[in-house]
């Protein structure tokens, strides 16, 4: 019997997965930033909105930092 190759996906496999999963994450905070735009400052809506992009900045921070 033959085993099979034990080769590992090359850097290139990972980096379009990071590239693809940070653009969606950028893409996300976007729309929500566009949303947080539409907003009146200091309502309860904008508040729950400014959370959701602070997250959604984060997210995109930590996707950066495992990504290199």
């Amino acid at each position: 019997m033959m085993r099979k190759s034990g080769k590992k996906p090359g850097k290139k496999i990972r980096k379009n997965a990071f590239e693809d999963r940070f653009a969606l994450i950028v893409e996300d905070y976007h729309k929500a930033k566009e949303v947080l735009d539409s907003l009146i400052v200091g309502t309860t809506e904008h508040n729950k909105q400014q959370t959701i992009c602070n997250n959604l900045f984060a997210s995109a921070e930590r996707c950066i930092k495992s990504g290199s």
